[in-house]
């Protein structure tokens, strides 16, 4: 990691767990436990989410046609492809003053109907828009722009305002109803509200993406796991029954060090230039977006997001993984993990997941946290491209072992581990979107404010020679 990041890392826990309040101990010492839902009261005396979990954030802008708003927003999460939707999450309920009501900015988005998703580069003009909304009340949201000192223009197919230094810009609007691919309608309103936050839907209609990098003479450097380092055996050894399992599909691949663009990534179909940004429209209907070939199918520029590994028991009590890249948390109060699973049949990269019908039968899944670690990378890459049809032994043949639990699987392997009922889902159009509530959280005894879970929340940019 370059020594310039390092200001912005993120490091969990801060105290240790041992001592602090509503966590205990498994009888053999190894592993914290927490039961969730807290009270109001415990919040407030921390409102800090009381569990790790690794998530992006980025700038959101809006006007309301005679002021503008500007707003940070943490987990942001792609969760749909066809059509391209986006997830932003804004508290409504009064929790803390971490926490607190962003009516002003959610006013204006829904008056206006659009935002601009901004990401700028870790550095001094990143710092003082970080400034800004930190500073500036949220009901003066209108100057926090001006406070930045930062040049902005117009978005192209909204009125949003957009940092000059922007590298990278999703336009958007509020979804509008619809049908999916089955004809089962869709988006009856543009948000659901869980606990204390109400979850935006947004369908992207462009990407601009700084001239330079969409052209391959710079490049963004994005670290989609957490670094931890495991102070005691990771997990016991392993043993597999039969053969391994042959299968030709299309396989996904995967590397927690994504670098766009590169030979492994799809280039950046730009349809103009405007602004030393290329550009890319989205067309507007789900139809029109869907790409049958597995590769060009993949999202059409790079957007960032972390993993969950979300764990499930099938019926005959045989334990199931799936890695999920759309995975984020979209309330504090309770704290609801919302993993997206694809149900639509358009080929093998979207296509109906085993653990879609599992979670729905029994009402409940886990949730790890992974980190960079070879045996884990690897895990992800196998429990990603193999169904639990195809081999029942999906996670010991991936290389992680399977500790009892009644609610669902844990990977001991993994620092973390949320236990989530399952409260609601929505459909979104390629995908369900499974509303969590986290009932328990898990954390190894070797996950201490000595020995962090490491997370960097931006991505860098680096200028290629030549």
């Amino acid at each position: 990691m370059p020594n310039f990041l390092e200001q912005y890392r993120y490091l969990w826990p801060q105290t240790n767990l041992q001592t602090a309040t509503n966590w205990r101990t498994t009888e053999d010492k190894q592993v914290y436990l927490r039961d969730l839902p807290e009270s109001l009261e415990e919040l407030s005396n921390d409102s800090r989410w009381p569990g790790f979990f690794p998530s992006p954030i980025c700038l959101v802008t809006t006007t309301n046609g005679s002021q503008i708003a500007l707003e940070k927003v943490v987990g942001a999460s792609i969760v749909n492809r066809f059509p391209y939707v986006l997830a932003l999450s804004f508290c409504t309920q009064e929790l803390s003053q971490r926490h607190h009501v962003r009516s002003a900015f959610t006013d204006m988005l829904e008056s206006s109907g659009s935002v601009a998703v901004q990401f700028l580069p870790p550095g001094e003009e990143l710092d003082q828009a970080m400034k800004a909304i930190a500073t500036v009340p949220e009901e003066k949201t209108h100057s926090r722009i001006a406070d930045t000192g930062l040049t902005a223009h117009k978005a192209l197919t909204n009125d949003a305002p957009v940092f000059d230094s922007a590298y990278m810009v999703y336009e958007a609007k509020l979804v509008k109803p619809g049908k999916d691919f089955a004809g089962q309608p869709i988006y009856s309103q543009p948000w659901v509200d869980v606990g204390s936050h109400r979850v935006y839907f947004l369908e992207i209609n462009a990407i601009q993406l700084r001239q330079d990098i969409a052209e391959g003479r710079s490049q963004i450097l994005w670290r989609s796991l957490p670094g931890w380092q495991p102070q005691y055996e990771l997990q016991k050894p392993l043993s597999v029954l039969g053969d391994s399992v042959e299968d030709s599909s299309y396989k996904k691949g995967y590397t927690p060090h994504y670098v766009f663009p590169s030979a492994g990534t799809i280039a950046f179909e730009a349809d103009s230039v405007e602004n030393g940004m290329a550009v890319k429209y989205l067309p507007p209907l789900p139809e029109d977006q869907v790409e049958v070939d597995n590769d060009r199918a993949r999202w059409p520029c790079f957007f960032p997001s972390s993993a969950g590994m979300i764990t499930s028991w099938a019926e005959d009590g045989t334990p199931n993984l799936m890695p999920c890249g759309s995975t984020t948390i979209v309330s504090r109060h309770p704290l609801v993990i919302t993993p997206c699973i694809s149900y639509a049949k358009i080929n093998e990269r979207y296509a109906p997941r085993v653990s879609l019908d599992i979670i729905r039968k029994t009402g409940k899944f886990g949730c790890g946290v992974p980190f960079i670690n070879d045996v884990v990378i690897d895990a992800i890459k196998y429990a990603g491209n193999t169904s639990l049809a195809k081999d029942p032994q999906k996670i010991v043949r991936a290389g992680l072992q399977v500790e009892p639990n009644d609610w669902a699987p844990v990977l001991p392997a993994l620092p973390i581990h949320f236990d989530c009922q399952v409260i609601g889902e929505v459909t979104l159009g390629t995908h369900i979107m499974f509303l969590g509530e986290v009932r328990q959280i898990r954390v190894r005894a070797d996950v201490t404010p000595e020995n962090p879970i490491e997370w960097l929340p931006w991505a860098n940019i680096v200028r290629l020679n030549g």
